[in-house]
């Protein structure tokens, strides 16, 4: 069987303030299996983001091949890609999407809505997502008047209202409180334990990836691999990359 995910020397560049073309992904490589849990642990602006957004097929490399389920996401076109990843892929970010005065449950229903189901059935997949990630008590409040702990899990349970089979989570653990952190990090180890589901944590607090089958650190364009959970091969003397 082939892995779920591949990136076959992708390379990624953005232009730091001086206009000079700097890696944030420089020929990476690694795979993940289907049922698998990875964290993925760099410093703030490393390319975590960028790396999730095309896994997700949000955004291109610049070279190489990115792999779904054996399908070159890089050799389709923006439609077919979008056809092909709209129920497999989740992606979490807590500051993705939603307007200030966007009600909870509607927000969380519209990817649903998208894959043709009716209001009420979008509505009622969203309610039942939204208590699975410990949200329901938020369904009905406004986006802007979320905690950000709770848009965390909002985002979460947008990513999960399609089912996908492969839910990226960008920095979980952005919340100034320590026990939501760590609410919100044990939600991710449940979800983890579904054998439907292949998760990719991306962190630059290493609690959030501690328990991960597998852990991976991105720095300085270049990915190191542990084949052991929760312990990093880290860069001594790293530093961030802009973009």
């Amino acid at each position: 069987m082939s892995p779920l995910l591949a990136f076959e020397a992708v390379t990624k560049r953005a232009l730091d303030a001086g206009a000079r073309a700097a890696p944030l992904l420089d020929a990476v490589s690694f795979e993940v299996e289907h049922g698998e849990t990875v964290g993925l642990w760099g410093v703030r602006r490393s390319g975590k983001s960028t790396l999730l957004r095309i896994a997700a097929g949000v955004e291109s490399p610049d070279a190489g091949a990115v792999r779904f389920e054996g399908r070159e996401l890089t050799s389709l076109s923006r439609g077919e890609v979008a056809r092909l990843l709209r129920t497999s892929i989740g992606l979490a970010a807590a500051d993705a999407g939603g307007t200030r005065n966007e009600i909870v449950v509607d927000h969380v229903a519209l990817p649903a809505l998208s894959l043709g189901a009716t209001l009420r059935e979008a509505q009622i997949a969203a309610r039942e997502t939204l208590e699975r990630v410990g949200a329901a008590n938020r369904a009905d409040a406004r986006i802007g008047d979320l905690a950000p702990g709770e848009r965390t899990r909002v985002a979460i349970a947008r990513a999960l209202v399609r089912d996908p089979i492969l839910l990226l989570v960008d920095e979980p653990g952005s919340t100034p409180s320590p026990t939501e952190r760590d609410e919100i990090y044990a939600l991710l180890r449940r979800l983890g334990r579904d054998p439907r589901l292949t998760l990719i944590v991306a962190s630059e607090d290493v609690a959030a990836i501690r328990t991960a089958q597998r852990a991976m650190t991105l720095g300085d364009g270049e990915l190191r691999s542990s084949e052991r959970g929760g312990q990093l091969l880290r860069f001594p003397g790293q530093r961030a990359n802009p973009g």
